[in-house]
């Protein structure tokens, strides 16, 4: 499920995308997603600080408080590599949008047929991470999971144990080999990084690394063995400096 943030001061434009929004899944019969409307950057703010990060963001350039562009760097400070699309009414901050990588930059009023093709971009570069999946064999059944949707995997005695990013938990059957080896399949994608010998943690959703312990979004928390802080913490600033391999630590 896509999850996409619209932030707009302007009721008339949530509407718009709405619209634009159901058309687009209309067309492209494989695309389920959900939409989020704020009003201002810091509804939106708080909102991902609580529950998580977008997809995709859609963001307003010209907002009181926060513009759009502030908001997009704010974005990028929390180490958020969501797609961000801008709109404004005025062409003057094209340049400027770019500074935070954005995807794309549409003007008010937006035409329909250019918001579909932004639309496949973006569903294009988010194709391969959508697509990419691990099976764990459960007591009593196989869970398929998104790979983008673990936050770490933790070894609970002789299981793993796999927290998601909606708060589910799942645990393994029990294994009888090196935590490693138990999850080679998830540290195989870049992102992945063995903490210590109990943890396996997804950079993407690291918000700080202290000299104990790996912050993540929800607040969880992973200890960091002494040795290890500066390793690990040039592990995770390499991933969003420079899109690094995972590594083992």
């Amino acid at each position: 499920m896509l999850q996409i943030a619209l932030c707009d001061d302007e009721t008339a434009c949530h509407d718009m995308i709405k619209k634009l929004l159901a058309e687009y899944s209309q067309k492209s019969s494989s695309v389920s997603y959900t939409l989020s409307c704020f009003s201002s950057a810091k509804e939106l703010l708080n909102h991902i600080d609580t529950n998580g990060t977008f997809d995709i963001y859609i963001l307003d350039i010209l907002m009181p408080d926060m513009n759009g562009i502030r908001l997009g760097a704010a974005l990028r400070e929390k180490n958020d590599d969501g797609l961000i699309i801008y709109l404004t009414s005025s062409p003057d901050f094209a340049l400027e949008s770019y500074s935070t990588d954005a995807l794309h930059y549409l003007l008010k009023p937006i035409d329909s047929e250019l918001f579909f093709q932004c639309m496949d971009k973006a569903m294009s570069r988010l194709n391969r991470s959508l697509t990419e999946t691990i099976s764990i064999k459960t007591r009593g059944s196989i869970r398929i999971v998104p790979v983008r949707d673990i936050l770490y995997a933790e070894r609970v005695n002789r299981h793993i144990r796999y927290y998601l990013n909606d708060n589910t938990v799942i645990d393994s059957v029990t294994f009888n080999d090196t935590f490693q080896n138990a999850v080679s399949t998830l540290i195989s994608y870049p992102g992945f990084l063995i903490v210590g010998s109990s943890f396996a943690v997804n950079l993407y959703y690291v918000t700080e690394v202290t000299k104990s312990d790996m912050r993540l979004t929800g607040n969880y928390l992973v200890p960091i063995p002494r040795r290890a802080y500066e390793a690990v913490k040039s592990t995770w600033a390499d991933y969003w400096l420079k899109k690094g391999e995972t590594h083992a630590i």
